[in-house]
């Protein structure tokens, strides 16, 4: 880690206790400056700022607008939870405000959206509910989609609503629906803001934000912030939780070591204590903190790393079912159900495919983002590397 990398863990373990840094040696305004852009791309900014107390006015000022904009957000989706409860809907929900709560100050951990966990049964009301609250969807989500975006125009405030918490058709973490089997009975009711939430029991919420973890190291990596999400809520929760459930289920998962590994990284670097049941698993943190420094949140800030998600991917679905890996052509041409998402004619005509492929090798040659064909190929073989390391494909 260099110095200001390390100055923003620093940040981040002062943030969320709710104190301030003490440094013998300040920053200097070009690392006050470098501070605040990893801050930002990390998506901390308000929590780092917060801890750093004075310095680059540029980071405070934009600090202060993203904690602002969260906490007109969170009213409109308070709002908007209590029109639903009004009229009998209870969806539940995941992430977002259940987080957000676990803070010292709630409003300074940024969501973009608010996700929301639905019944088949319960879907066609919700949606409804929602469009009548003056929502819009995103996009044209086919009839059966797992997960669709909806936008409220006027106030800026996205939902993300889930049918199933992660995609059953991927061959890559599909089986990751398997341990919320009957997640919507084992529900929780939590009061935050005065408003009651229907929620997941913490034990499937940890384990959903463990899940979650992997499904976005799978897609460019897993952000600091996701660490601390992690941490604090086995500092709120710990005592409630099923650990021989989370442990059993990361084992048949194949993500028990990545688990660990993330819980560690919480303790050493900002004094989140791992769960016990992790203990057995070796410190070997080094490479995968790196990993998840340099990508941002979500792995979301080098183009090239987002396009080596095919790669990693592949190799996943390769080791989970079997199969030989596609190797580097499949990370353009990839099957139908892979590229539905971004291409939803896809669903009802899957025999489009070559124009799916045009359109990405097209949006390849003329993004705003130019993507290094090379360079994606070295960061995919070198993340494969890194799931090899942590025990997710042999």
């Amino acid at each position: 880690m260099n110095r200001v990398e390390e100055r923003l863990l620093d940040a981040l373990r002062c943030a969320v206790r709710g104190e301030n840094v003490s440094w013998e040696t300040p920053l200097s305004p070009a690392e006050q400056r470098s501070l605040a852009r990893l801050a930002h791309i990390h998506s901390v900014l308000p929590l780092a700022a917060e801890a750093v107390g004075g310095g680059d006015a540029a980071m405070l000022a934009m600090a202060k607008r993203q904690t602002v904009r969260q906490a007109q957000r969170t009213a409109d989706f308070l709002l908007l939870y209590r029109q639903l409860n009004e009229q009998g809907l209870y969806p539940q929900v995941i992430k977002g405000v259940v987080l957000r709560d676990l803070y010292p100050q709630p409003e300074q951990r940024p969501s973009v959206d608010e996700d929301l966990l639905v019944s088949d049964g319960d879907w066609p009301r919700l949606r409804d509910a929602l469009l009548a609250c003056g929502l819009r969807i995103d996009g044209a989500p086919a009839p059966d989609a797992e997960e669709i975006t909806f936008r409220d125009p006027k106030r800026g405030l996205y939902l993300e609503v889930h049918r199933r918490l992660f995609n059953q058709n991927s061959d890559a973490y599909g089986d990751c629906n398997a341990p919320f089997i009957g997640a919507a009975d084992r529900g929780v009711e939590m009061e935050i803001y005065g408003v009651c939430f229907r929620t997941l029991s913490p034990t499937d919420h940890l384990l959903y934000l463990i899940c979650h973890a992997y499904k976005h190291f799978l897609h460019g990596g897993v952000g600091i912030r996701q660490i601390c999400d992690m941490g604090l809520f086995v500092r709120r929760y710990g005592g409630q939780l099923n650990w021989e459930h989370i442990a059993a289920s990361c084992q048949t998962l194949h993500i028990a070591r990545f688990a660990a590994t993330l819980f560690f990284i919480g303790e050493t670097y900002l004094g989140l204590a791992a769960p016990d049941v992790f203990a057995q698993y070796d410190r070997d943190m080094d490479l995968l903190l790196e990993d998840v420094l340099s990508g941002g949140v979500y792995g979301a800030e080098d183009i090239d790393r987002l396009h080596s998600s095919t790669l990693t991917l592949d190799a996943v679905a390769a080791d989970r079912t079997g199969r030989r890996r596609g190797g580097a052509l499949r990370s353009v041409f990839l099957p139908a159900r892979d590229l539905s998402g971004r291409y939803p004619y896809l669903r009802a005509k899957p025999w489009l495919l070559p124009v799916a492929w045009t359109q990405r090798i097209w949006g390849y040659l003329t993004g705003r983002k130019t993507v290094k064909p090379t360079e994606t190929l070295r960061i995919g073989r070198d993340r494969i590397a890194l799931l090899k390391r942590y025990g997710i494909i042999e």
